[in-house]
């Protein structure tokens, strides 16, 4: 079969299953399978599809069209730059997500400093934050020791060391740190069966769900990360539209944070909340 006529074959198969935008998905599929460029494909469109190849593709899309995400299928994402290995142990990391990293280094020194990344998931934002600021201790925690273990392996594979603890938030950590990220869950239990298939049955539901309303976590950030941060260091958080406000809110009556900021994300919504631990504190 020529490569065009199985695109064509595999994007109509993954239409038929409702998967959104399926003829760009069989394209990564089929660049992956082949280990082809997007422009081979193009280019190469007329040749015959090598058959231990077109086995891998189908395979793949077979995967995609029981709504698996493609990331997980391809096995990898590409975050700041970096490619990680990705699959269900941990949360796929999101475009907006990029913005923490953004907020983290315009911050950044020269000096020596320490970060935690707590809900680390596949350690996206940690291994970003090290890459940029290669000054920077990284800690990262999870309650997931199956993340953690995907965070080791893109810690090892990228050559960025990073120290990964498992741990519930904050709880196990004394020493203050410069920075501090969280993309915490925030999904609230009654809105999880609405989730589209990608998201509600094949990703880490312990780390999208937070209780009833989506805030057990969120709720607990103020107060504790308040506890670790230096004078005038960063804390970056990630959570949802509807959430910012509020979260900002409980930021400014916990009486130890100024320079509270909503920023949206590339789809103009509410999507990180960053503020500064008051300097003369």
């Amino acid at each position: 079969m020529k490569v065009q006529a199985a695109l064509d074959k595999a994007a109509a198969r993954l239409t038929a299953a409702g998967v959104p935008d399926a003829a760009i998905d069989v394209q990564k599929l089929a660049a992956r399978a082949l280990d082809w460029s997007a422009l081979d494909l193009v280019t190469r469109a007329t040749e015959e599809f090598p058959p231990y190849r077109k086995r891998k593709f189908d395979d793949m899309v077979a995967r995609r069209e029981k709504r698996e995400p493609l990331q997980y299928v391809t096995g990898s994402v590409t975050f700041c730059g970096l490619r990680l290995e990705i699959d269900r142990r941990a949360l796929i990391p999101r475009p907006e997500t990029e913005a923490i990293v953004e907020q983290v280094m315009r911050v950044k020194t020269d000096q020596p400093a320490r970060m935690l990344d707590a809900c680390t998931g596949s350690g996206a934002v940690a291994l970003a934050c090290k890459a940029g600021w290669p000054a920077l201790t990284v800690f990262a925690s999870d309650v997931s020791r199956e993340a953690l273990s995907l965070a080791a392996q893109n810690s090892r594979t990228l050559k960025l060391p990073i120290l990964l603890l498992q741990a519930d938030l904050f709880r196990p950590f004394l020493k203050p740190f410069r920075v501090i990220t969280v993309n915490p869950p925030y999904v609230a239990e009654p809105e999880f069966a609405g989730l589209q298939p990608e998201v509600r049955d094949w990703e880490p539901k312990q780390a999208l769900v937070s209780g009833a309303e989506g805030t057990d976590v969120l709720s607990r950030i103020p107060a504790e990360s308040a506890r670790l941060l230096w004078p005038g260091g960063l804390l970056a958080v990630e959570l949802a539209p509807a959430q910012a406000r509020d979260f900002a809110d409980s930021l400014d009556r916990a009486g130890a944070f100024d320079s509270i900021r909503i920023l949206k994300d590339f789809q103009g919504h509410d999507r990180i909340v960053t503020a500064h631990r008051w300097k003369n504190s």
